[in-house]
């Protein structure tokens, strides 16, 4: 089949994190199942026009507003049996939507919920209508998330549950694999830098847990605008010492900085899926979370980390020092739970849902 992938990003944008990572995976292994796959997606400064991307065909578009505005054209003269109509940003793909009646929705997570101090309260409205008129945008049309909590925020918008076909995403063992952790008590936050992902709080847990846990190390990793605070935050607050900004690593090195660590800590406001979480538990990491939508399903209490009560730093503090104290056994179990996913099985279930879609335009 001829798929064309819509994406606001593509997988080596300087932006790019968990959607891109799915992208990746999947793509890859439908071209090589026989299929050919297109990824429309915007430009960055310097980027190129077209590109291959480990076999996916790559064309970017001007920015992310003048794509929308280009897409139409390239539609019209191009012809593909599916289009993923991939929901990364609110903004939904309309023309695709118009032009052709083949369309799959991947949906993953109800911006609306992370909205609040992140955008100027007019566009916050505005982003929240453009979500709820995704059932008459799509109407018809299959839709494809990666949670339970991700399918509950379909059916409360109005898209019929027969019409939504959950598809977890998988997680790669080969980089994120257990090795030796660190000599003394570590904990890796990694992630966008956001404030809807929170990322001061697990300065927060270092801070309150530095004179329980001798040798406390906190590595924090990734961008963002966010990034800045945090700096000053660590300032502020005298834990130089303790915490250590790794800034944006490759995906290899970032899974050795995962699995020597001996605890992930996660603090989103909301998650499509806690990518992270699933791939700290592979490397045989924990994680310490507050329970929000999109963790419901990646944490297993006393499996691969613990839950708390969304907001309680003190309960944050609490669960961390807890697994710190005698990690081992949540080491061993953490890649035990990781073992349900994996990224062929993801491809497999999309491969079916395209094949259906496919076939009943045919």
């Amino acid at each position: 089949m001829n798929i064309l992938w819509l994406a606001h990003r593509d997988p080596i944008n300087p932006k790019a994190g968990g959607a891109e990572r799915t992208i990746f995976e999947v793509a890859a292994r439908l071209i090589a199942w026989g299929n050919k796959v297109t990824l429309v997606t915007a430009g960055w400064k310097d980027s190129k026009a077209r590109q291959d991307v480990n076999g996916i065909k790559v064309i970017r578009l001007g920015n992310s507003v003048t794509l929308h505005l280009l897409l139409p054209l390239f539609l019209l003269f191009n012809r593909f049996d599916v289009i993923i109509n991939d929901l990364g940003h609110a903004i939904p793909w309309a023309s695709a939507s118009f032009l052709f009646k083949n369309n799959i929705v991947f949906f993953h997570h109800l911006h609306a919920k992370s909205l609040p101090g992140q955008v100027n309260p007019v566009l916050a409205k505005i982003i929240t209508a453009v979500e709820k008129s995704y059932p008459m945008l799509y109407m018809g049309n299959i839709f494809v998330t990666e949670s339970k909590t991700s399918v509950d925020d379909l059916v409360g918008l109005g898209i019929e549950r027969s019409m939504i076909v959950k598809i977890p995403p998988g997680v790669d063992s080969s980089i994120f694999h257990a090795s030796e952790k660190t000599p003394n008590p570590s904990i890796v936050y990694f992630g966008g830098m956001r404030r809807y992902k929170r990322p001061e709080e697990c300065i927060y847990v270092v801070e309150n847990l530095k004179d329980k846990i001798p040798g406390l190390k906190l590595y924090i990793v990734g961008e963002g605008p966010e990034l800045g605070n945090l700096l000053d935050l660590v300032k502020t607050r005298g834990l130089d010492s303790v915490v250590t900004f790794l800034g944006r690593v490759d995906y290899s090195e970032l899974g050795r900085i995962v699995a020597s660590s001996w605890l992930n800590i996660h603090s989103s406001v909301t998650e499509g899926w806690g990518f992270s979480i699933l791939e700290a538990s592979s490397a045989g990491t924990p994680t310490a979370a507050y329970d929000v939508p999109g963790v419901v399903e990646t944490i297993e209490n006393g499996a691969n980390g613990l839950k708390v009560k969304d907001g309680d730093r003190e309960a944050l503090a609490e669960a961390v020092y807890k697994i710190l104290k005698d990690p081992n056994e949540l080491w061993l179990s953490s890649m035990k739970f990781a073992e349900k996913y994996s990224w062929d099985a993801t491809a497999e279930l999309w491969s079916k849902t395209i094949k259906k879609v496919e076939g009943e335009q045919s």
